[in-house]
Protein backbone atom coordinates (compact mmCIF):
# COMPACT_ATOMS: atom_id res chain seq x y z
CA UNK A 1 0.00 0.00 0.00
CA UNK A 2 1.47 3.39 -1.06
CA UNK A 3 2.03 6.39 1.19
CA UNK A 4 -0.82 8.33 -0.44
CA UNK A 5 -3.22 5.43 -0.06
CA UNK A 6 -2.32 5.03 3.63
CA UNK A 7 -2.90 8.74 4.22
CA UNK A 8 -6.33 8.58 2.60
CA UNK A 9 -7.32 5.56 4.70
CA UNK A 10 -6.27 7.30 7.95
CA UNK A 11 -8.36 10.33 7.05
CA UNK A 12 -11.36 8.14 6.34
CA UNK A 13 -11.00 6.37 9.70
CA UNK A 14 -10.72 9.71 11.50
CA UNK A 15 -13.84 10.96 9.75
CA UNK A 16 -15.75 7.84 10.80
CA UNK A 17 -15.04 8.26 14.54
CA UNK A 18 -17.57 11.09 15.14
CA UNK A 19 -20.26 9.13 13.30
CA UNK A 20 -19.64 6.05 15.40
CA UNK A 21 -19.62 8.13 18.60
CA UNK A 22 -22.93 9.77 17.68
CA UNK A 23 -24.50 6.39 16.88
CA UNK A 24 -23.44 4.96 20.24
CA UNK A 25 -24.58 8.00 22.23
CA UNK A 26 -27.96 8.40 20.45
CA UNK A 27 -30.80 7.45 22.84
CA UNK A 28 -33.36 4.82 21.91
CA UNK A 29 -36.45 6.77 20.79
CA UNK A 30 -38.70 4.05 22.17
CA UNK A 31 -37.41 4.78 25.71
CA UNK A 32 -38.73 8.35 25.65
CA UNK A 33 -42.51 8.55 25.64
CA UNK A 34 -44.38 11.68 24.74
CA UNK A 35 -46.51 13.42 27.38
CA UNK A 36 -49.64 12.05 25.76
CA UNK A 37 -48.26 8.49 25.78
CA UNK A 38 -47.38 8.77 29.48
CA UNK A 39 -50.87 10.03 30.29
CA UNK A 40 -52.41 7.28 28.18
CA UNK A 41 -50.37 4.68 30.04
CA UNK A 42 -51.87 5.82 33.33
CA UNK A 43 -55.37 5.56 31.85
CA UNK A 44 -54.67 2.03 30.62
CA UNK A 45 -53.26 1.06 34.01
CA UNK A 46 -56.49 2.24 35.64
CA UNK A 47 -58.53 0.15 33.21
CA UNK A 48 -56.35 -2.93 33.73
CA UNK A 49 -56.43 -2.63 37.51
CA UNK A 50 -60.23 -2.71 37.48
CA UNK A 51 -60.25 -6.39 36.62
CA UNK A 52 -59.21 -7.15 40.18
CA UNK A 53 -62.60 -6.00 41.48
CA UNK A 54 -61.11 -3.42 43.86
CA UNK A 55 -61.80 0.25 43.07
CA UNK A 56 -58.93 1.59 45.20
CA UNK A 57 -56.07 0.95 42.78
CA UNK A 58 -58.01 2.00 39.64
CA UNK A 59 -58.96 5.24 41.41
CA UNK A 60 -55.34 5.86 42.42
CA UNK A 61 -54.24 5.42 38.81
CA UNK A 62 -57.07 7.66 37.73
CA UNK A 63 -55.91 10.30 40.19
CA UNK A 64 -52.43 10.18 38.68
CA UNK A 65 -54.01 10.47 35.23
CA UNK A 66 -55.90 13.58 36.37
CA UNK A 67 -52.82 15.20 37.94
CA UNK A 68 -50.85 14.57 34.75
CA UNK A 69 -53.37 16.55 32.71
CA UNK A 70 -55.84 13.86 31.72
CA UNK A 71 -59.22 14.83 30.24
CA UNK A 72 -61.44 16.11 33.12
CA UNK A 73 -64.62 14.71 31.57
CA UNK A 74 -63.09 11.25 31.28
CA UNK A 75 -61.78 11.50 34.85
CA UNK A 76 -65.24 12.26 36.25
CA UNK A 77 -67.00 9.71 34.09
CA UNK A 78 -64.63 6.93 35.11
CA UNK A 79 -64.61 7.93 38.78
CA UNK A 80 -68.41 7.77 38.65
CA UNK A 81 -68.34 4.31 37.11
CA UNK A 82 -65.82 2.96 39.62
CA UNK A 83 -67.88 4.26 42.54
CA UNK A 84 -71.08 2.90 41.01
CA UNK A 85 -69.44 -0.51 40.60
CA UNK A 86 -68.44 -0.36 44.27
CA UNK A 87 -72.07 0.53 45.17
CA UNK A 88 -71.00 3.95 46.43
CA UNK A 89 -73.95 5.58 44.74
CA UNK A 90 -73.77 9.04 46.29
CA UNK A 91 -70.14 9.42 45.21
CA UNK A 92 -71.03 8.08 41.78
CA UNK A 93 -73.85 10.61 41.46
CA UNK A 94 -71.49 13.45 42.36
CA UNK A 95 -69.06 12.48 39.62
CA UNK A 96 -71.79 11.82 37.03
CA UNK A 97 -73.20 15.30 37.69
CA UNK A 98 -69.73 16.81 37.25
CA UNK A 99 -69.24 14.91 33.99
CA UNK A 100 -72.64 16.04 32.71
CA UNK A 101 -71.73 19.67 33.40
CA UNK A 102 -68.51 19.29 31.43
CA UNK A 103 -70.28 17.77 28.41
CA UNK A 104 -73.80 19.13 28.09
CA UNK A 105 -74.87 16.73 25.34
CA UNK A 106 -73.15 13.56 26.59
CA UNK A 107 -75.46 10.60 27.10
CA UNK A 108 -73.41 8.35 29.40
CA UNK A 109 -73.44 10.62 32.48
CA UNK A 110 -77.24 10.85 32.26
CA UNK A 111 -77.55 7.09 31.89
CA UNK A 112 -75.21 6.74 34.85
CA UNK A 113 -77.51 8.88 36.98
CA UNK A 114 -80.43 6.72 35.88
CA UNK A 115 -78.46 3.60 36.88
CA UNK A 116 -77.74 5.05 40.31
CA UNK A 117 -81.36 6.03 40.93
CA UNK A 118 -82.64 2.60 39.90
CA UNK A 119 -79.99 0.84 41.99
CA UNK A 120 -81.26 2.83 44.98
CA UNK A 121 -84.90 2.03 44.05
CA UNK A 122 -85.57 5.77 43.90
CA UNK A 123 -88.43 5.94 41.40
CA UNK A 124 -88.76 9.72 41.43
CA UNK A 125 -85.02 10.30 40.91
CA UNK A 126 -85.02 7.68 38.15
CA UNK A 127 -87.83 9.50 36.36
CA UNK A 128 -85.95 12.80 36.63
CA UNK A 129 -82.74 11.22 35.31
CA UNK A 130 -84.72 9.55 32.54
CA UNK A 131 -86.15 12.87 31.40
CA UNK A 132 -82.59 14.17 31.02
CA UNK A 133 -81.74 11.12 28.90
CA UNK A 134 -84.79 11.62 26.69
CA UNK A 135 -83.78 15.21 25.96
CA UNK A 136 -80.64 13.83 24.33
CA UNK A 137 -81.95 10.51 23.01
CA UNK A 138 -85.76 10.69 22.65
CA UNK A 139 -86.14 7.00 21.78
CA UNK A 140 -84.11 5.54 24.64
CA UNK A 141 -86.14 2.56 25.87
CA UNK A 142 -84.92 2.45 29.47
CA UNK A 143 -85.53 6.15 29.94
CA UNK A 144 -89.00 6.06 28.42
CA UNK A 145 -89.98 3.14 30.64
CA UNK A 146 -88.55 4.86 33.72
CA UNK A 147 -90.63 7.96 33.02
CA UNK A 148 -93.74 5.84 32.50
CA UNK A 149 -93.17 3.83 35.68
CA UNK A 150 -92.44 6.97 37.69
CA UNK A 151 -95.74 8.50 36.60
CA UNK A 152 -97.59 5.24 37.33
CA UNK A 153 -96.11 5.03 40.82
CA UNK A 154 -97.11 8.64 41.41
CA UNK A 155 -100.66 7.65 40.33
CA UNK A 156 -100.53 10.08 37.44
CA UNK A 157 -102.19 7.53 35.20
CA UNK A 158 -102.89 9.83 32.29
CA UNK A 159 -99.23 10.70 32.06
CA UNK A 160 -98.13 7.08 32.53
CA UNK A 161 -100.60 5.94 29.87
CA UNK A 162 -99.24 8.50 27.43
CA UNK A 163 -95.68 7.44 28.22
CA UNK A 164 -96.41 3.73 27.80
CA UNK A 165 -98.18 4.38 24.49
CA UNK A 166 -95.11 6.29 23.35
CA UNK A 167 -93.01 3.22 24.11
CA UNK A 168 -95.46 1.06 22.17
CA UNK A 169 -95.19 3.26 19.08
CA UNK A 170 -91.46 2.46 19.06
CA UNK A 171 -91.61 -1.08 20.45
CA UNK A 172 -95.08 -2.52 19.65
CA UNK A 173 -93.96 -5.95 20.83
CA UNK A 174 -93.01 -4.85 24.35
CA UNK A 175 -95.09 -6.75 26.90
CA UNK A 176 -94.29 -4.52 29.86
CA UNK A 177 -95.41 -1.43 27.96
CA UNK A 178 -98.62 -3.23 26.95
CA UNK A 179 -99.36 -4.03 30.56
CA UNK A 180 -98.54 -0.52 31.73
CA UNK A 181 -100.70 1.06 29.04
CA UNK A 182 -103.60 -1.27 29.83
CA UNK A 183 -103.49 -0.60 33.59
CA UNK A 184 -103.13 3.13 32.99
CA UNK A 185 -106.20 3.02 30.77
CA UNK A 186 -108.09 1.07 33.42
CA UNK A 187 -107.30 3.57 36.18
CA UNK A 188 -108.41 6.46 34.00
CA UNK A 189 -111.77 4.80 33.37
CA UNK A 190 -111.04 3.61 29.81
CA UNK A 191 -112.21 0.05 30.38
CA UNK A 192 -112.63 -0.91 26.73
CA UNK A 193 -109.08 0.22 25.85
CA UNK A 194 -107.77 -1.53 28.96
CA UNK A 195 -109.59 -4.78 28.09
CA UNK A 196 -108.23 -4.74 24.54
CA UNK A 197 -104.74 -4.19 25.90
CA UNK A 198 -104.99 -7.03 28.41
CA UNK A 199 -106.42 -9.40 25.79
CA UNK A 200 -103.59 -8.62 23.40
CA UNK A 201 -101.14 -9.20 26.22
CA UNK A 202 -102.78 -12.54 27.09
CA UNK A 203 -102.66 -13.62 23.45
CA UNK A 204 -98.88 -13.19 23.48
CA UNK A 205 -98.08 -14.24 27.06
CA UNK A 206 -100.93 -16.15 28.79
CA UNK A 207 -99.01 -16.28 32.08
CA UNK A 208 -98.06 -12.62 32.19
CA UNK A 209 -98.39 -11.28 35.75
CA UNK A 210 -101.82 -9.76 36.50
CA UNK A 211 -102.98 -9.89 32.88
CA UNK A 212 -105.84 -12.23 33.73
CA UNK A 213 -106.78 -10.09 36.71
CA UNK A 214 -106.76 -7.06 34.45
CA UNK A 215 -109.30 -8.58 32.10
CA UNK A 216 -111.50 -9.60 35.04
CA UNK A 217 -111.30 -6.07 36.47
CA UNK A 218 -112.52 -4.54 33.22
CA UNK A 219 -115.58 -6.79 33.21
CA UNK A 220 -116.84 -5.63 36.60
Amino acid sequence: MGFVTQLIMKRLILLMFPVVAIAVAAPDASEHKSREESIGQLWQESLTAETGGDAKIPLEKLGAFAKSGGDPYMVNLRAAWLNYSAQKYEEAIRYYVAAAKLQASALNPRLGLLNCAQAQSNVAAAATAAEAVIKIEPTNYRALMAVAWGAFQAKDYRRSGSAYLRVLTLYPEDLDAMSGAAWSAFYTGQKREARDGFRRLMSLSPDYTYARQGIAATLN
